[in-house]
């Protein structure tokens, strides 16, 4: 139901209007709809309903009125409620809310420069007026919410007009502003703004007129003199010639058509928005739209161009620049400025020859007009500069694939779509419910796209112009990697021939550079390893990114790492491959890898100086280096270029480099230990494993199975790491090398404890031991003894492990390791705690902790983390146990080691059970139950008995 003041009274429910009744029941519903849902007692009913002398009967009458209002609304006795003596009306909409909540709305579009936008609302909210308030119902008491009301609405048209003389709508406004100073003979301020609009409209006398009638009526009605800005403005008329009739002429709109299907792009929308309303500003407010091939920068243009278009109504023009355009030259500044000239209708015989000239006439036929000019498709700053408006009132789009950074202006670089703005242009340019009926699919092709605007363009073309497909067939044909490009073609649109327009305009040593870093496996490429694949110095490697990041052919979205859209990669790899030689590329990749296996060999040096003996000895390469010669470097190298290390190792092993491949592994494998990337090592091993085993290199061969064994053991996978382990003890001993021997063992001695098996683990670990003293291998003997220490411990044997911690804890510290003393002090804090201990338990593993974040060895810090979560609940702690546990398990997910996720759910179950919450404790119990029967090991038993003691149901 819907109530109307905002002219003659009315309700309407749906379509249908409601008879009122009589002048009593509409005075009362009148006075309960102005009250805005406040009570309205009776007296004042019958004040409103009576101007003077009520009658006896007042009261009883009024409440007749509302009962009558009741049933001439539906009955619904809740719409008008009976409270305090009074009555409320409850229910419905009205367009005097309505209205407020629009103007409030306007206001705030206004605040963020969205001016065109606040326009639009201001207008919407006027042309909810159907009249004067209540026309045609006199009603004397309610006349301070009426002139209230009419108030608002002169406010909001004041209001209003004052943005569209903001958006140079003054043509358009002067007879309406007429009709709104007659009726309001008193109202300055739209006697003001009329005086602007015929001013400003080459109308002075019209504007000294304006000025006449409300001098008139101020003196005559109440003898006053207008206030100081219209006589300011009565000056500025006076004093300001306007241009002569014959200079008068045509507004002009050279625009291309808005496309119907613009999508997203809101940030950038709004940034150009919000600049391009300060145009009367003392500055000329110009902003640059950059971005790759095909990213939407003439579409976004285009539309900024027509949503502006209203506030420069003198011109709108567009010159295409053609620096990226099919067979033709960049377009001179000077033939640009001759076309714009014509433009504004200049004709070629008071145009100049010299482009000084051209671009000073230009500036100062812009100086008497309010023009708007998109500059698209720019090669560089020196073409648009003589172009460029040098009044404030005029604003300059530009489009480039450049980024000019060197141009006063406001930037905005385009990327590519969100994922749910290219879905919303899918959709779009499909047409039908193919792209929603198969999200999946519909996902699966943006991805293939890039997200790039000009691929989803041209994909949904496809799709909309051959019924007969679906979106997975289009899925089908774009994951050909090969084809892709090719199947990203229709009509006169293409998206490998818009990358070639920027690829053509490079010079030769960036062409090459662009071909060899799109031919490099990985995520992303850094000045060294383009210093590697080109044969440069790092300092040209990164020059020449630079310059191709500023072509929009690279993207940077972190320092000194730049990456490719997929799209862009491909077409540099295609390119490659008919301009490069194939034993230049192999060459190329060579260097490449061999910068990153000595890269990663000196980083490891740093980051783990005693494993050296578990390294490869590598053959000096000449390969570019980056600094890795600190532990905090080193790291952060192979952290930033793990991705890459991991796209070597697959591309190493299946094209042709199997040597490097198992080099990589067998260099690195501690690296993954200390970070917890153990699925990203996994895949390193395995590769390295097929590289060995197609050079026939056992060494290799056992090598890789040790290290997938270790990575296998962490992530839970035990028999296929037993096997492994096994493996590759039978081969290092058959070779006779000890210390690659020694860290099978010392793998395998790991997953017999886990799986439970003591005597087996004692065995295989007293072995590594040996090993270890007999090769010298102080590192292999600290691991075999804190191994020892945790056979020690399962067996309750706390003094034998203590001393076996310790030992290992000597070891250690002698030969510098800091990751077999984080894990021994650790252990040390676990055992210290079983036997009720807890200041030393927590002494040691507080100290196992900061060795874990100092050298950024997660599965140390797990496990201490869980340690510690054990040691406080035992001290009564349960809050801190319970938050030490559950980042535990928050890291354990991160790193996928189940084994430990399992520990720490298991923790948070014993800690919440100290809160006596049961039922929280069961459920982390059950994952842990879960968790431990997928692992297989025999800790399984004791989460059932927990379960069992708590009378929880075991699944």
């Amino acid at each position: 139901m819907r109530f109307g003041v905002l002219g003659p009274l009315e309700v309407t429910d749906g379509d249908r209007r409601l008879p009122l009744g009589g002048p009593k029941q509409q005075k009362v519903l009148a006075a309960l709809l102005l009250a805005h849902g406040h009570v309205v007692p009776i007296e004042t009913l019958v004040d409103v309903v009576w101007e003077s002398e009520p009658p006896p009967s007042a009261e009883k009458q009024v409440r007749n009125a509302v009962s009558n209002l009741r049933g001439a609304l539906g009955g619904n006795g809740h719409v008008i409620e009976y409270a305090s003596r009074g009555y409320v009306l409850a229910a419905g909409t009205l367009d005097a809310i309505d209205f407020t909540s629009r103007l409030q709305l306007a206001r705030e579009m206004r605040k963020t420069s969205r001016m065109a936008d606040a326009v639009d609302e201001f207008r919407s909210a006027l042309g909810m007026w159907r009249g004067a308030v209540l026309a045609g119902l006199e009603c004397p008491a309610l006349a301070p919410q009426i002139t209230g009301l009419q108030e608002q609405r002169l406010a909001a048209y004041e209001e209003c007009v004052a943005l569209e003389l903001e958006l140079g709508r003054h043509r358009q406004l002067t007879d309406e502003l007429t009709r709104w100073a007659e009726e309001h003979p008193l109202r300055e301020r739209l006697a003001a703004q009329l005086m602007v609009a015929w001013h400003r409209s080459g109308t002075p006398a019209q504007a000294l007129l304006a000025y006449k009638r409300i001098e008139n009526a101020l003196g005559e009605q109440l003898g006053i003199a207008p206030g100081p800005e219209l006589k300011r403005l009565r000056e500025q008329v006076t004093n300001t010639p306007s241009a002569p009739a014959a200079e008068q002429w045509t507004p002009r709109n050279d625009l291309p058509r808005d496309i119907s299907y613009f999508t997203g792009r809101r940030p950038a929308l709004e940034r150009i928005l919000s600049v391009s309303a300060r145009t009367a500003g003392g500055t000329v407010v110009i902003s640059a739209i950059d971005g790759m091939a095909g990213v939407g920068k003439t579409t976004l243009a285009v539309h900024v161009a027509h949503r502006l278009a209203g506030r420069f109504p003198d011109a709108q023009l567009f010159v295409d620049l053609n620096a990226h355009t099919p067979g033709r030259t960049p377009m001179s500044p000077s033939a640009a400025l001759e076309k714009l000239l014509r433009a504004l209708g200049l004709g070629t015989e008071v145009i100049p020859p010299e482009l000084e000239d051209r671009s000073a006439l230009w500036r100062a036929q812009l100086a008497r007009r309010r023009v708007l000019v998109v500059l698209d498709n720019a090669a560089d700053t020196a073409q648009i500069k003589p172009l460029l408006p040098g009044s404030t009132q005029s604003l300059a789009l530009v489009t480039s694939r450049h980024r000019l950074t060197n141009l006063d202006a406001n930037l905005v670089s385009l990327d590519v779509m969100p994922l749910a703005d290219a879905r919303e242009l899918f959709v779009k340019v499909v047409g039908d419910d193919r792209p929603l009926a198969d999200p999946g699919a519909t996902e699966e092709v943006l991805r293939l796209c890039g997200c790039l605007p000009l691929a989803i363009r041209i994909a949904g073309a496809r799709l909309r112009h051959r019924t007969a497909w679906t979106t997975s067939f289009m899925a089908a044909r774009l994951r050909d990697d090969h084809r892709r490009l090719e199947e990203l073609e229709t009509g006169d649109l293409s998206v490998a021939a818009a990358f070639s327009l920027s690829y053509e305009q490079l010079p030769d040593d960036e062409k090459h550079a662009f071909r060899m870093a799109g031919v490099a496996p990985g995520a992303d490429v850094e000045p060294h390893a383009v210093a590697a694949l080109t044969g440069c110095a790092p300092e040209e490697a990164e020059r020449k990114l630079e310059n191709l990041v500023d072509a929009h052919l690279l993207q940077q979205t972190i320092p000194a790492r730049y990456r490719f859209h997929d799209l862009i990669r491909a077409h540099a790899a295609k390119l490659s491959a008919a301009a490069d030689s194939e034993a230049g590329r192999r060459a190329a990749l060579t260097r490449l890898f061999d910068y990153y296996l000595s890269t990663a060999s000196k980083a490891m040096d740093s980051v783990a100086p005693t494993d050296g003996a578990h390294r490869p000895t590598l053959p000096e390469r000449a390969a570019a280096t980056a600094d890795v010669s600190d532990y905090d470097r080193a790291l952060g190298w192979l952290n930033a270029e793990r991705s890459n290390l991991v796209a070597m190792s697959e591309f190493s092993a299946s094209h042709g480099w199997p040597a490097h491949a198992s080099l990589l592994s067998s260099t690195v494998w501690r690296y993954f230990h200390i970070s917890g990337n153990h699925d990203e090592a996994l895949v390193v091993h395995t590769n390295a494993l097929a590289a060995a085993l197609s050079l026939g290199n056992v060494l290799f061969e056992a090598d890789a199975l040790a290290s997938r064994g270790y990575i296998r053991w962490f992530l839970g996978q035990y028999q296929q790491a037993l096997a492994d382990c096994q493996a590759a003890v039978r081969i290092a001993a058959d070779e006779g090398d000890r210390s690659l021997e020694g860290r099978a063992l010392h793998a395998l001695g790991l997953v017999h404890t886990r799986l439970g098996s003591n005597e087996e683990a004692a065995d295989v670990l007293l072995r590594t031991l040996a090993a270890g003293r007999e090769t010298g291998d102080h590192d292999l003997e600290g691991y075999a003894l804190r191994g020892l220490g945790e056979i020690y411990f399962n067996r309750s044997e706390y003094a034998d492990a203590i001393t076996s911690y310790e030992e290992a804890v000597s070891v250690a510290r002698r030969a510098g390791n800091e990751t077999i003393e984080g894990y021994a002090l650790r252990a040390l804090g676990e055992i210290f705690s079983n036997i009720n201990e807890h200041r030393k338990a927590f002494k040691h593993c507080v100290r196992a902790l900061e060795l874990a974040r100092r050298t950024r060895n997660r599965n140390i810090e797990n496990r201490a983390l869980r340690t510690l979560g054990e040691i406080h609940r035992r001290l009564g702690e349960p809050e801190k146990s319970c938050q030490r546990y559950e980042e535990a398990l928050h890291l354990a997910k991160e790193t996928g080691n189940r084994y430990e996720e399992a520990r720490a759910h298991e923790g948070v179950g014993d800690a919440r059970i100290e809160y006596a919450d049961a039922r929280s404790a069961t459920v982390h119990w059950q994952q842990a139950l879960e968790l431990y029967g997928q692992l297989g090991v025999p800790e399984i038993d004791r989460v059932r008995e927990r379960l069992d003691a708590h009378h929880s149901p075991v699944r």
